[in-house]
Parts: C-alpha cells; structure tokens; sequence
C-alpha cells in the first residue's frame, strides 16, 4: 500500500526575496567596487612603467577622474535591471574612460545578456566599442599618448574578445534562469494537477458513499413502510406482535434519520442505475474473507452490535485496504485485527509487508484517500504509516450502538 503523501511545501513569504535581493545587490556592488579599485592599481602601475609622468596636472585629473567615474558606475550598478540597456550603455561609455568602471559595466553588460535580446546586445557591444575606440584614438588615458589606425586593430581584437566572453556568460546565465524557471512553472502545474485528480477521487468517493447510504436508506423505508403495513391492516395481531411491530417501526425510522443526516451532506449519482438495496457490513466479512487468500483475521469483538452505518463503512474500509495490498503487494500475507470497546470505538488494522523499496518512494493512491473519507463520515480517524519492513493502515471508528 501507498505511503501517506506529504504536504505541499510551504511557499516562502515576500520578505525573505526582498530581503535576497538587498543582499545579492550589497555583494554586486561590493564586489564591483574592490575590482574596480584593482583594476585602477593595475592600469596606474602599468601607466608608471610605461613613462607616463605622474607629477603632471594632466596626469593627476586623469586619476581623480578615473575615481570620480568609477564611483558613479558603482552607484548606477543596483540600477541595472531596471533599465538595463540605459545602465549598460552609460557604464560602457564610464568603461572606456575609467578603468575603475570596467568591471561594473561588463556587469552591466552580463546582465543584458541574461536577457538574451540581441538587439539590447547589440546596442550595448556597439557603444562598448565606439567609446573604447574613440578614447584610444584621442589619447584620452593616462599615457597621453594617441593611437594610430595601424594600432587600433590589436587592441580592437581584444576588446570584442573580452565582450564575446561576457556576452557569452550572460547568455548561459540566462538560459539556466529560463530552465529554473520552467521547472518551477512545471513543478506548480504537476502540483495543481495532482491536488485536482485528488479532489476528483475524493468527490467520486463521497457519490459512491452517498449512492450506498441511499441504498441502504431506501430499503430500511421500505421496510418500515411494510411494517407500518401491517398494522394498519392486520386487525388479528395479539399485543405482543403488535408492540414487536410498533418497535420495528420505530427503530427503523430512528435508523432511517440517521441515513438520512448522512446522504443530506453527499451527492447522489443522478445516472445511477442500481436497485435499492442494502450494503455488505462486518457481518458480511466472512464472505469477503473467503474469497482472497493469504489475510489473517483476528476478530476480539461482536461486530453483530455495531450500528448499519459504522459497520457498513468498517466493511468498506477493510474491502479497500485488501485491494490495496492486493495491487501493491502481491502475494503478500495480510493481517486484519477488529478490537474496540463497546460504546466507545471500533479499531480496525491491516498490516501488509512491503514487497520492494521502491514502494516507499511512490505515490500514494486514490484508493486511501476514500479511506480517509469514509472515516471521517463517520467521526473516525486514519493513521497511516509506511516503514522498511510493513504498511500499516490503522483506523478509529465511534462505536454507536445498533
């Protein structure tokens, strides 16, 4: 038999993605900020080695300026979702004069590229090479020094380079977002799919409750009405037939409420054809018993004084939990134990062993879920457990008297 199915996880509450997004931009720009600063160490040593003169007025204001542009692209950084091809082209124009802003605009241009739009990647790659090609070409750096056509071409190269690889990272990252995404879309709807189908088997159980209470209703009517019959015509009956009659009467209509506070709540199968009749109940056992092999039963009660309606639904309840093992585990002994205390419960257990592991690991059936419902028709509980060595299905029944 099928393991209880869990819960559906719980969804997380809107201040814990806030809360994510706070500390995922806090490390971004953290991040941008110390690699910046690296890279501006980098580029102002390399500028030293190379003879640029660092006692000039020139040389310092590039400097300053370099800072004061990094600082801004840092700033605009956190704004990059939200306007990410304005955010991108204006740190691709910081990047190409500010060496401190490299890092944050090819974080710029990662986050375009999440978005796997080839025209925002292009706008964004072109800017990119025209600010880089025109700060080369006017000596616009710390060296002061302008480049030639010859000389354009190397470190042209290198810059489509380095923007085909950050390119190519946004786009991966953003293929892996879009998969995340549709797992997660097909997760809710394998979800939504299964809590339908169980509303379904739930619904199609309470009919078939509500079909056999009528069925059993119907007939104690019948007899009551046959009885009723009888008095009424039957002029020769000595006092004692008649209060044997009177009280047949009266606890078949008592009984009849009972059915009939029950089938109010349900929903009967319009299209049903099957005649009036009344339902197998524990007394019925022997004969469902007799014709499956392999179940021990273990009886410590007298089932003849339950009430129709809990004795019914026991039957029905143990009829179900045989199927169960039946088609879970075939060929496996089955133990069914009926105890209770009279006026206060009715037990029923039925234990099974498990065939295989993988029994553990499937997904429950229908077939327990009208357990549960016709436990719960009643006031009654279902304890259902799954080990690695048996399954267990117990269940607590009110014991109303016949």
């Amino acid at each position: 038999m099928r393991d209880r199915q869990e819960e559906p996880f719980a969804r997380p509450s809107s201040p814990a993605p806030r809360q994510r997004r706070v500390w995922d931009a806090a490390w971004r720009v953290t991040v941008a900020a110390i690699a910046g600063a690296v890279t501006l160490g980098i580029v102002f040593g390399m500028s030293i080695d190379l003879g640029a003169d660092r006692t000039s007025a020139r040389f310092a204001g590039l400097v300053l300026l370099d800072v004061a542009v990094g600082c801004i692209a840092v700033g605009l950084l956190p704004l990059r979702r939200r306007a990410p091809v304005v955010v991108g082209g204006l740190l691709a124009v910081g990047g190409a004069v500010s060496a401190s802003a490299w890092p944050a605009a090819l974080l710029a241009l990662v986050s375009v590229a999440t978005r796997r739009r080839p025209v925002e990647i292009a706008i964004v790659s072109a800017t990119w090479v025209v600010a880089v090609m025109s700060v080369t070409l006017t000596g616009l750096n710390l060296l002061g020094t302008r480049a030639s056509g010859d000389d354009v071409a190397v470190p042209l190269v290198m810059l489509l380079v380095v923007l085909a690889a950050t390119v190519a990272v946004g786009a991966s990252i953003g293929a892996r977002r879009a998969l995340v995404m549709s797992l997660r879309e097909r997760a809710v709807l394998v979800e939504e799919e299964q809590r339908l189908r169980e509303s379904a088997a739930r619904n199609n159980e309470r009919t078939r409750i509500a079909r056999e209470m009528h069925d059993v209703l119907a007939h104690r009517l019948s007899l009551t009405a046959v009885h009723a019959s009888a008095l009424r015509y039957r002029t020769d009956l000595d006092p004692d037939e008649r209060v044997t009659a009177i009280e047949t009467v009266h606890e078949n209509a008592r009984e009849a409420l009972g059915e009939l506070r029950e089938v109010l709540a349900l929903v009967r199968d319009p299209e049903s054809s099957m005649r009036d009749r009344p339902q197998p109940t524990l007394t019925d056992l022997d004969a469902l018993l007799s014709s499956q092999s392999g179940v021990e039963l273990h009886c410590a009660i007298d089932v003849t004084g339950l009430a129709v309606a809990v004795s019914r639904h026991a039957y029905r309840i143990i009829q179900e939990c045989l199927t169960n093992a039946r088609r879970h585990a075939p060929g496996v002994p089955v133990r069914v134990r009926i105890d209770g205390s009279i006026g206060e419960h009715l037990g029923i257990t039925v234990v099974n062993a498990i065939v295989a592991a993988s029994d553990l690991n499937a997904s429950r059936g229908f077939g327990l879920m009208g357990v549960e419902e016709r436990a719960c028709s009643v006031g009654g509980t279902v304890d259902i457990a799954s080990g690695p060595v048996e399954h267990r299905v117990a269940v607590t029944l009110p014991w109303a008297a016949a």
